[in-house]
């Protein structure tokens, strides 16, 4: 199996921990593939199906105390391992990055799933919504600078609006905050237009940009995003659930690296798209990317990720030893 990465993953905590509470009831947990169906035949393509994609809760905020909050993360990290991952990040929202003893509950699931896969690391990553409150956001802000002496890896910064072009002059001062705290950055832009990737791109401190899908329309971009050294991160089969592009086979995954870019591959909202790392990387090699290929984008996501030097080193000499294995390489996805 071809070691992967999973570097944009969020947290979904209501599918998360409905499946918590499912087994503990002997229950069968929310039903999403009906859910997807219905979605499908209802809601048009874009920002609407992004909307909706939200607003589904199976599992009351109420029941998630520590040891469902445990439960649920090894929940999705375990899935990730099995599917091949050696390296993945969680991204969590604001109430859950300021909830105390946050970054020790992580590594407790984490610990759990490295018990039964010693060859995987996980970080988590805080989401940050631009859009709050300015006393909201500080608070934010501070609490992760505080928990990144804990182990807190990054941050993830959403604007809204999320596809029209908004004013990165506060960005600009979070993104250096973050920096001066030690945490890596990365922001969701370029999903359903080219707005907001040009000004992401050049801010000192962004390293990533979550989907960026829409780059491809503008050669300027894609010099850019290359210059810049920018990672993507790439979520295919999402990009396709909510209309990014119209099929596989039109998703820029290659086109970005023709062009030099930096790319790596996550699941996104894996319970509710109903994906995993594993078919990730399966539709990857649809598009025609080799098993080196395959490698090297789980390379990009562990030398970008959001993660200690040590843990990073260890990683990459996985890989290379794997690459250099005499095992036939055939049939390992």
């Amino acid at each position: 199996m071809i070691p992967k990465a999973d570097v944009h993953l969020h947290q979904e905590w209501s599918p998360r921990l409905d499946r918590v509470l499912a087994r503990r009831a002997g229950r069968a947990p929310f039903d999403w593939s009906a859910w997807r169906g219905d979605l499908l035949a209802v809601v048009p393509p874009g920002m609407a199906r992004l909307q909706r994609l939200s607003q589904v809760f199976p599992a009351p905020a109420a029941a998630d105390d520590d040891e469902a909050f445990v439960e649920r993360v090894a929940d999705t990290l375990r899935e990730s391992a099995e599917g091949g991952s050696i390296y993945t990040e969680v991204r969590f929202g604001n109430d859950l990055v300021l909830r105390p003893g946050f970054m020790e509950l992580f590594r407790r699931a984490e610990g759990l799933v490295r018990a039964e896969h010693p060859v995987f690391y996980a970080e988590a990553i805080a989401a940050v919504a631009m859009y709050a409150e300015p006393e909201r956001l500080a608070a934010v802000l501070d609490g992760c600078a505080a928990r990144a002496a804990d182990g807190l890896g990054g941050v993830d910064l959403l604007y809204v609006p999320y596809a029209t072009e908004a004013n990165w002059r506060q960005g600009a001062l979070v993104v250096e905050q973050a920096a001066e705290a030690g945490l890596g950055v990365t922001v969701h832009a370029g999903e359903f237009s080219t707005a907001n990737i040009a000004a992401v791109a050049q801010l000192d401190g962004v390293s990533r940009i979550g989907h960026a899908t829409q780059a491809w329309r503008d050669p300027w971009l894609l010099d850019l995003l290359a210059e810049r050294a920018v990672t993507v991160e790439c979520c295919l089969s999402c990009n396709v659930f909510l209309g990014a592009v119209t099929r596989l086979g039109d998703h820029p995954l290659r086109r970005f690296r023709e062009h030099g870019i930096k790319v790596a591959l996550g699941t996104d909202n894996p319970v509710q798209i109903g994906t995993t790392i594993g078919e990730e990387y399966a539709a990857a090699a649809q598009l025609g990317l080799s098993e080196a290929a395959l490698l090297d984008l789980t390379r990009a996501g562990v030398r970008a990720g959001f993660t200690s030097g040590e843990r990073r080193a260890e990683l990459l000499a996985y890989l290379d030893a794997y690459a250099n294995a005499s095992a036939p390489v055939s049939s390992r996805l």
